[in-house]
């Protein structure tokens, strides 16, 4: 699009957002695109959150059960290869709504909301006074992900820039963010919100979803275009223009939130029974360097930053590493079948880091663990940021990392025992390797390596003594050959002695 279309663009959505046409102005990326720059150029207005009294007095269980009727799901009587299916506003969590179109031909149709696509189940919900202005909470993309002739979710967009999918034989478990703003910093966190989407229709033979959205907030408007590839691994490309209505120094790109209750490396389980409780266990950094970097999560008693600095790295994500349904003992959330979360960038995100913000959590209800880039330079008015990055919904993939892996991590007080398996380490003729350990204060005792048979791999032990009280050990563990070549990822991890 050359400036004379652009311009021409933008004159037009700005008279749709004067006429009270913005909701229908798009039909592709970049009518959204133009539509997020000119709202930001517009101050800042809150979506209404009042509802009908019918759904505000509604409870979390009561709006469980409300249920999208499937025979009413969109596509369904046409045989395609996706459907949709949406959430309904009420009760204390859902009460902003958003607004629905599908595209076909690069015309957007609208769906509006209505109350016939929904079964309630005998709960007090007056129809009559749900106007189809209400719009949506949020939807969610069927497809025969599992086996043939059973429409399974995919991917759901529920709650401001919230999303999650889903690959073959996973559940649902660590989340991704369009956006993250000022997120467990001492400014007041920021959460941008999806207001619009628009849904490609797709064709018969179709093996990939397009979804474009546009985010507002106070500080900053985005235009976002989401693709969905269903498989295995699920894939979701994600591609965003943000344009700033305010300076932001922190925020981050490819935002994941999970939950780490507590695992192998946790001395009080709570009274529990299950042996480990969590969506994800670790947090795994690629750097453009060849270095692998593994940090396994915490639940801290208070809230916990750490800063892994990087330039244009390769990729990152929350990981659910430990696929052993012992580990868990539980049949009813199957945490060994909740997926790892990989975030691929896409061109050159330059220099920055990844912030990984853990904070204190007393059950498995609540997300409270936050990773995300932050790019080094601010986001600015005027100057729009465009960025990409690709998701991966897997259970296990051999090349994150290529090489031997910490596979379990007990830490108890001062002592560490970590197993490694993998890479060069499961050939029969590897020699012991050669622990590489340093640490930011204290000393090492006891370090001893042995044999595993039983993960056809290596045990390394040892104690951190003489340390300073009340400050935490920052060490890093690596697996060398006599040459000092490595084999294993870098094992990283803030011990807490006392």
């Amino acid at each position: 699009m050359n400036t004379l279309q652009r311009g021409l663009m933008l004159a037009a959505i700005s008279g749709w957002a004067v006429c009270g046409c913005l909701a229908e102005a798009a039909g592709n990326f970049e009518q959204v695109r133009a539509l997020a720059e000119v709202r930001a150029t517009t101050p800042y207005q809150e979506a209404p959150t009042s509802l009908p009294s019918s759904l505000d007095k509604l409870c979390y269980d009561e709006m469980r059960c409300i249920e999208f009727d499937s025979n009413q799901a969109i596509w369904r009587t046409e045989n395609l290869p996706f459907r949709l299916m949406m959430y309904h506003l009420g009760g204390p969590l859902q009460r902003q709504g958003i607004s629905l179109h599908t595209v076909a031909g690069g015309q957007a149709t609208p769906l509006p909301f209505s109350a016939s696509r929904f079964l309630y189940h005998q709960l007090p919900v007056n129809q009559a006074e749900l106007p189809d202005t209400l719009g949506y909470a949020g939807f969610r993309v069927l497809q025969q992900l599992n086996e043939p002739g059973k429409f399974d979710e995919l991917i759901s967009f529920l709650g401001v820039s919230y999303f999650r999918a889903l690959g073959k034989g996973q559940i649902y478990g660590t989340s991704a963010r369009g956006l993250a703003v000022n997120s467990c910093c001492e400014d007041k966190e920021e959460f941008p919100r999806f207001v619009q989407f628009w849904i490609e229709r797709p064709e018969a033979n179709a093996t990939n979803l397009v979804i474009d959205a546009l985010m507002d907030s106070i500080s900053v408007c985005g235009a976002y275009r989401f693709t969905v590839y269903p498989g295995a691994d699920t894939i979701v490309d994600v591609q965003c223009v943000l344009y700033a209505r305010h300076p932001l120094t922190r925020y981050g790109l490819g935002t994941l939130t999970s939950m780490y209750w507590f695992g192998e490396n946790t001395v009080n389980h709570h009274g529990e029974f299950r042996p480990e409780v969590h969506d994800a266990d670790g947090l795994l950094l690629s750097r453009s360097d060849g270095a692998w970097l593994w940090r396994p999560l915490r639940n801290p008693q208070y809230l916990q930053e750490q800063r892994l600095t990087a330039r244009n790295p390769r990729g990152f994500g929350l990981l659910q590493r430990d696929r052993r349904y012992t580990s868990y003992e539980d049949i009813e959330a199957n945490y060994h079948k909740r997926p790892s979360v990989w975030v691929e960038p896409r061109g050159d995100w330059g220099f920055g880091y990844v912030m990984l913000a853990e904070l204190p959590t007393w059950n498995e209800y609540g997300d409270n663990i936050v990773a995300y880039w932050q790019p080094s330079a601010p986001l600015l008015p005027g100057k729009p940021l465009e960025a990409a990055w690709r998701l991966h919904w897997f259970l296990d993939n051999p090349a994150w990392p290529p090489m031997a892996r910490a596979v379990n991590s007990f830490v108890a007080g001062r002592r560490v025992v970590l197993d490694f398996a993998g890479g060069r380490l499961a050939r029969a003729s590897q020699k012991e390797p050669l622990p590489d350990i340093s640490l930011d204060q204290g000393k090492l005792h006891g370090v001893h390596m042995l044999a595993n048979p039983e993960i056809h791999g290596w045990r390394l032990g040892f104690e951190v003594m003489d340390t300073i009280a009340g400050k935490p050990v920052s060490l890093q563990v690596v697996l060398r050959d006599k040459d000092g070549n490595a084999l294993s990822e870098t094992w990283t991890y803030p011990l807490v002695t006392h």
